[in-house]
């Protein structure tokens, strides 16, 4: 029963800073303690509440939303944590984002000049909001929206 204890204090001091996922956790204490007693532990840290994936995704997708990042960057950093499509489609049903709008907010954050009909510079900004997680109509909405060429 002490290691439990040991891990409970160890995963409460962790959760203490900011909300983890539950595999984010796993993951950092997996070498350090036996996975059972691990699993005991945060099966009863989700049951009080202290551990949740729900509200660990709703704080990244706030948090990445203020970043301007867009849906795919968002889906494929969860995904990278074991959350679940599911998950992210209810917080983001919640949010309601407007994925055309923070396209243009991470355009004008990085660029200030439209590309005026030159496609080089016109590809690297493409580049850069794909890279972000936006698709390829937003990004070109976005560009556009701030005087882009008119094929």
């Amino acid at each position: 029963m002490e290691i439990q204890q040991e891990i409970k204090l160890a995963v409460m001091r962790l959760l203490a800073r900011r909300d983890y996922c539950r595999y984010e956790v796993e993951q950092k204490y997996a070498r350090k303690y036996p996975a059972d007693d691990l699993d005991l532990v945060l099966d009863a840290l989700e049951q009080d509440g202290y551990l949740s994936d729900e509200r660990f995704v709703g704080a990244f997708v706030r948090n990445k939303l203020s970043q301007s990042y867009g849906l795919k960057r968002i889906s494929f950093d969860l995904k990278q944590k074991k959350i679940p499509d599911s998950l992210l489609m209810r917080v983001l049903d919640e949010l309601e984002p407007d994925w055309f709008e923070l396209a243009q907010d991470a355009w004008a954050r990085r660029f200030r000049e439209p590309p005026a009909g030159d496609y080089k510079v016109f590809g690297k900004q493409m580049r850069y909001l794909l890279q972000r997680g936006f698709s390829m109509d937003e990004a070109r909405a976005a560009i556009e929206s701030a005087g882009e060429i008119k094929d």
